[in-house]
């Protein structure tokens, strides 16, 4: 069995790890990893793809080479409420599964998610307006259908271990997001804090936003921590060196915001000016080549650029009540 005709479902990774790719139909990522790990007491899955039925059955049949069902789980992790890591949970806690482990924030963040997506959706666009971009009808690519609420059994804070993982809280990509570092093995399941070779989205997408890039920075310098152990990302193949990508992409982010700075030289600007005015993607694509979904996440990730700058004092933010701009201190 393979996912799209090329990499084969399930790996196995050794230290009573299987990696499971997860279909994503549709998506430009095309898979996600749920990993099933052995623990002292049972088996656990980390992160457990889209609600969706393809998801469903190539879950249900990779675990089946090991010889388990759903059942045979006595927990499933989450690293973070986003629906391709969470959306399938409800259904495997109705078939058996033990238990669903998660960060408190991000249960609280995907209530208010299942409960009032339409009135976030219209703040949402208010704020993007109010920071230069007018985002078209069709700019949402969020499918209700794709997550259903699933109430955790269990809450891991910094520092929790449970079973044979130790959760690390990175918040940045998601308030709650956890990493879970592996006792036996030595390596990070890394979620979607440290990818390679793409980058996660970190966005500020509501005036309460706070410092989201500053979260991220500094939940970098915390994984950066674990040295050349392996990682096991949630996108992508597994890679050594946890701790240097995650110095790449400080760097990375750094440089972005050189850029930032460079489109504030002339003068302020809203958001979306500077977005307009940046390249984007690995390929270096200009704002308007990117699809109208794509443009929205562009306009977020270069806010929380501008408050990140405004927190440290290094920009300075002139608001009114139809836009808000920035401008060099």
């Amino acid at each position: 069995m393979t996912i799209e005709g090329e990499m084969p479902v399930t790996s196995d990774l050794g230290d009573a790890i299987v990696q499971i790719r997860l279909p994503m139909t549709g998506n430009p990522l095309r898979s996600i990893n749920g990993y099933l790990i052995a623990d002292d007491d049972g088996y656990a899955l980390i992160d457990c793809g889209w609600r969706a039925t393809d998801v469903a059955d190539v879950l249900r049949a990779a675990l089946a080479e090991h010889g388990l069902r759903v059942a045979a789980l006595r927990r499933v992790f989450i690293t973070h409420h986003h629906y391709d890591h969470y959306g399938l949970a409800a259904t495997l806690l109705r078939e058996g599964a033990g238990g669903l482990v998660m960060h408190r924030l991000d249960w609280d963040r995907a209530q208010r998610f299942a409960r009032n997506r339409a009135r976030l959706d219209a703040a949402e666009d208010a704020w993007l307006t109010r920071n230069g971009y007018v985002a078209p009808p069709d700019a949402d690519d969020f499918d209700a259908s794709r997550t259903e609420l699933a109430e955790p059994t269990q809450f891991a804070a910094d520092g929790d271990r449970i079973g044979r993982l130790t959760a690390v809280w990175t918040p940045g990509h998601a308030p709650g997001h956890l990493c879970f570092a592996d006792a036996r093995s030595g390596r990070v399941f890394t979620g979607d804090h440290v990818l390679d070779p793409i980058t996660p989205h970190v966005g500020a997408w509501s005036p309460d936003a706070g410092d989201p890039l500053g979260d991220y920075l500094a939940s970098l310098e915390k994984i950066a921590a674990y040295g050349t152990a392996g990682a096991l990302p949630a996108h992508g193949e597994p890679f050594d060196d946890v701790g240097g990508r995650a110095r790449a992409i400080v760097a990375h982010t750094r440089a972005r915001e050189d850029l930032v700075l460079a489109a504030l030289a002339g003068g302020a600007r809203s958001g979306g000016d500077v977005a307009r005015a940046v390249p984007w993607t690995r390929r270096e694509r200009s704002f308007a080549s990117l699809a109208p979904w794509h443009q929205m996440f562009a306009v977020t990730e270069t806010i929380a650029h501008l408050e990140h700058l405004r927190v440290r004092g290094v920009v300075v933010r002139a608001e009114t009540n139809e836009l808000i701009r920035y401008v060099p201190a």
